[in-house]
């Protein structure tokens, strides 16, 4: 970005030199505009969630989301500089009473007033986007950032075609780029979603501990599962269109049985019963393709509350309601060819990292991944959030060989009561408190097999925390780093 920024510097700066001011002017007002109106392309391009650079060069969403928000910033920047050139340029030739004349009487009097309320608008977006105010309002923010950027684009768009600028074209572009986006969304939501039985997907909704609910969509068609995926989900009769991404935690046939006993309070006996047990294939299969998806909604405000509200006021504190689901979206980042994966998750994280499990396990028990140790590391609060993923967990504990490749270390930072906490097995250990991060990847990068992978999904100081202590042991060999900072 600082190398994308220091070339619009230099192709704005690199006049040919004037005898007059007014040329020079002239000459960086419409660099300046030039340059807004081609980035004003990039930022819609980086900004679509199809962009198909994402699979041509296999760079994630996040990333180009960053891109998005940079490249406007500068295009917002060189739309500033545009109207000030064109300002002093005015005033210059006939003072204030120019500009007035300009923007009232002259016969491109249209084309400046709608460039300016586009110069207004980007503005505006600047301000709203900001990042405090993006994720304290983060619903309210995306419906006015879509509005005014709409308003915007058509404004600077009757800018350039009043004038038959050559920079019309681009903007059209900006607009096709957009209107695919969307051709492509609604073909997903479509082709997943409805059938000749059906207008759009069932909807479970469970309220669960800890402030977090479970939602399941039955899909009218196969969907071929991607582990670390991650889809938009509507569910009209709570949050009207409005659509919110979340990982994919589990995907199968139906949804998954609701078993009676809690992981953690699982003894060691109790752990053999269940692990002594035939394999649940029917939903371990990692290489089919299922019609049921399942997400977990940890409650914020706005769209997550209503979800957990509307489940908590239902019979059984479950509902089920109707909605659409659109994706899947991500994973580029595939675990199979790691011989050692080292799996952190802070809180909500844990959907994210589980979904990779039963690839990387079965794919062991089977042959067909180089897969030979796998290690969890999640921490939470308290014992309650371990009931988010329970039904799942079970499942992976069941599976074949399981004993042989996966560990699991929990690591509850608040626990309520001193007995709360309680190892289950060699396999499956509790801890209290905070996890020593550099402790636990030093110890498995030594006893590593084969190459490695780092990854992270959780809230930022907890990455940040896992990248420097990755940092370090880099160097030793092939250890791979992977994020998912899951940023919108």
């Amino acid at each position: 970005m600082f190398a994308y920024l220091i070339t619009n510097i230099a192709y704005c700066l690199n006049v040919v030199y004037r005898q007059s001011t007014e040329s020079t002017v002239a000459e960086l007002r419409g660099r300046s505009g030039s340059l807004a109106a081609f980035n004003l392309v990039l930022t819609v391009l980086f900004a679509l969630r199809n962009n198909p650079l994402i699979w041509i060069l296999e760079v994630p969403y996040d990333t180009f989301n960053l891109f998005h928000r940079w490249i406007a910033r500068l295009a917002i920047f060189e739309s500033i500089l545009h109207i000030l050139f064109w300002t002093g340029d005015t005033v210059h030739a006939g003072g204030w009473h120019a500009v007035h004349e300009a923007l009232n009487a002259s016969p491109q009097a249209l084309s400046y007033v709608n460039g300016l309320v586009g110069g207004v608008l980007l503005c505006i977006i600047a301000i709203q986007a900001w990042s405090p105010i993006r994720h304290a309002f983060y619903e309210t923010f995306l419906n006015i950032h879509k509005l005014a950027v709409v308003a915007a684009l058509v404004t600077i768009y009757l800018h350039l075609d009043l004038d038959s600028l050559p920079q019309t074209p681009w903007l059209i572009l900006a607009f096709c780029l957009w209107g695919l986006e969307y051709f492509f969304r609604l073909s997903r939501i479509l082709y997943y979603n409805v059938s000749l039985s059906r207008a759009y997907a069932p909807v479970t909704i469970e309220a669960l501990p800890g402030e977090a609910c479970r939602v399941t969509f039955d899909l009218a068609r196969p969907w071929r599962y991607r582990p670390g995926a991650h889809v938009h989900i509507y569910v009209p009769t709570i949050g009207w269109l409005s659509s919110h991404p979340f990982t994919v935690a589990w995907a199968g046939e139906k949804s998954p049985p609701n078993i009676s006993y809690p992981l953690e309070r699982l003894t060691t006996e109790e752990l053999k019963k269940v692990t002594s047990r035939p394999t649940n294939t029917r939903n371990l299969q990692f290489n089919k393709s299922n019609t049921s998806i399942s997400v977990v909604c940890r409650v914020r405000t706005g769209f997550t509350a209503h979800l957990l509200r509307a489940a908590v006021n239902a019979p059984t504190r479950t509902l089920h309601t109707w909605g659409f689901v659109e994706g899947p979206y991500g994973s580029l980042e595939p675990l199979a060819s790691y011989g050692t994966v080292l799996l952190f998750a802070g809180g909500i994280g844990i959907t994210h990292q589980l979904s990779h499990l039963p690839e990387l396990l079965g794919g062991a028990a089977q042959g067909l991944t180089a897969t030979r140790k796998v290690v969890l590391v999640w921490s939470v609060p308290n014992t309650e959030a371990l009931e988010w993923v329970r039904p799942w967990m079970n499942d992976i504990l069941e599976m074949k060989d399981r004993r042989n490749v996966l560990r699991i270390l929990l690591f509850v930072t608040k626990p309520r009561r001193a007995n709360e906490v309680r190892s289950a097995s060699g396999s499956v250990r509790m801890f209290p408190g905070r996890c020593n991060v550099q402790m636990i990847v030093d110890d498995e990068v030594d006893k590593r097999e084969g190459a490695m992978a780092v990854t992270v999904c959780g809230p930022g100081r907890f990455a940040d925390e896992v990248r420097r202590a990755t940092r370090t042991r880099v160097k030793d060999g092939v250890v791979d780093f992977i994020e998912e900072a899951f940023t919108y």
